[in-house]
């Protein structure tokens, strides 16, 4: 056993060595970097690069290495390889390997009929001659069962063991439960705490994982159900977690913005709409999207470009939960995102809500509550920016002409707009010029 752990250790230290230095040298980087970046990097960059690189293959190889224990390999193999890249998450796709499996050579081996073995047939022997004879002592000792040797078994386990230790302790395991438990629960006193122990606790960080996880799939789970109140519990535990300084979020985005805009743009998320207040769970929700977006929003992950194509596209949804809950995320986005995505879209949108809006008496109720919503919407975060657009003087047909059934409300919204322009302008004036008549005296 330990000349078959050297031979081992030996072929990777021999493979370690040639990876070392020859695929890590300032020249491959250089070239890579050329490549992917159209540009060459500094001697300070290139040095901290290739020490990444090697902290991460060292953990590949050590990790390939235990796999060929496992599997009694004497070499380490690409099959070792790969499974050591799968055990750190990386894409295999991304690799580019076109590696092939060998082919098996199935051959029957042939044997020949010309060689004949010629042995002796023993007969058997008596029965009691072998009972008597495995009575004896001498028989005893050879016939006992070797059970093999204890010294080796523990550092075995050792050096099979992986290397990713396990994600949480005992107690920390503990702590996920209560909190999840307590966050989840009827008591809103204990609830309190446990949001406010979310959102300034340090130690949070290797509990995220698991965190994140649990707030994905249980939105997912309570959308399906239509469940409100837990909806609006995992949306306050996200707010506690985005809002702690001392965790850090990015690696678990994609399982937080899903979460949220389920809950901004989904069809029906909650058993009553009418009794329940959907329309403030999809307003919070927008909230929480828009602080995701403020503060991971970078050049490389293009969050804020993902989200607001989902509420485009959710404005030309059949549902009018859907299309309100998109104008709530649209109009956190800035002034940009509404005059690109909101204003070509009114007048279909008026199309839509002008059924709902003109009859006396509507079949769904929900759908006329979420027309004069949408309404109310529409003219708040439109006017400010359609003020700017027209000029004045304001023309009433070219407003309806232009925007269909709300043109003629989007006319009185902009005026108002006007007067209030006015007169806070006014009011300035008077403010700045009584100061000066105070500093002249």
């Amino acid at each position: 056993m330990k000349y078959y752990y050297g031979y081992i250790l030996d072929s990777v230290n021999e493979d370690w060595k040639r990876i070392y230095t020859a695929t890590l040298s300032r020249t491959s980087l250089q070239n890579i970097s050329k490549v992917y970046i159209g540009e060459t990097l500094s001697g300070h960059m290139v040095h901290t690069v290739a020490q990444n690189v090697r902290e991460d293959i060292s953990k590949i190889v050590v990790e390939a290495v235990k796999y060929a224990r496992r599997t009694r390999s004497a070499k380490v193999k690409m099959e070792h390889l790969l499974f050591a890249l799968e055990e750190h998450n990386i894409n295999l796709d991304l690799l580019h390997l076109n590696y092939t499996w060998p082919e098996s050579e199935d051959k029957e081996d042939t044997v020949s009929t010309s060689r004949v073995i010629k042995r002796k047939c023993k007969m058997p022997l008596d029965t009691a001659s072998i009972r008597r004879r495995s009575l004896t002592p001498e028989a005893r000792v050879l016939t006992a069962p070797t059970s093999a040797p204890k010294r080796w078994l523990k550092r075995e386990q050792v050096l099979l063991m992986g290397n990713k230790k396990f994600p949480l302790s005992k107690e920390q395991q503990e702590f996920f439960v209560l909190i999840t438990e307590t966050c989840m629960g009827i008591s809103e006193p204990t609830r309190r705490d446990a949001l406010q122990r979310l959102s300034s606790d340090s130690s949070l960080q290797p509990m995220l994982p698991k965190l994140s996880l649990f707030i994905g799939e249980a939105v997912k789970v309570n959308v399906v159900q239509q469940n409100f109140a837990l909806l609006l519990y995992l949306m306050r535990m996200v707010h506690s977690l985005l809002v702690n300084p001392n965790l850090k979020l990015q690696n678990y985005l994609h399982l937080f913005i899903p979460a949220v805009l389920s809950c901004t743009v989904s069809r029906q998320v909650c058993a009553f709409p009418a009794v329940q207040n959907h329309w403030a769970l999809r307003e919070y929700a927008a909230n929480i999207m828009a602080e995701l977006v403020k503060t991971f929003d970078s050049d490389d992950n293009s969050i804020m470009p993902r989200v607001i194509n989902i509420y485009k596209a959710g404005l030309q949804s059949s549902s009018l939960t859907t299309i309100y809950g998109s104008l709530i995320g649209l109009s956190k986005m800035g002034k940009y995102a509404v005059r690109g995505c909101v204003i070509p879209q009114i007048r279909a949108i008026s199309a839509i809500i002008e059924m709902h809006l003109t009859k006396e008496e509507s079949d769904n109720d929900l759908n006329k509550q979420a027309a004069i919503y949408i309404r109310h919407r529409l003219l708040k975060m439109s006017a400010p920016i359609l003020k700017n657009m027209h000029e004045p003087p304001d023309i009433l047909e070219q407003y309806s002409r232009k925007y269909g059934f709300l043109g003629c409300s989007l006319y009185d919204a902009v005026l108002l707009e006007r007067i209030m322009d006015d007169v806070v302008e006014e009011a300035n004036e008077q403010k700045l010029s009584a100061e000066i008549a105070a500093m002249d005296s």
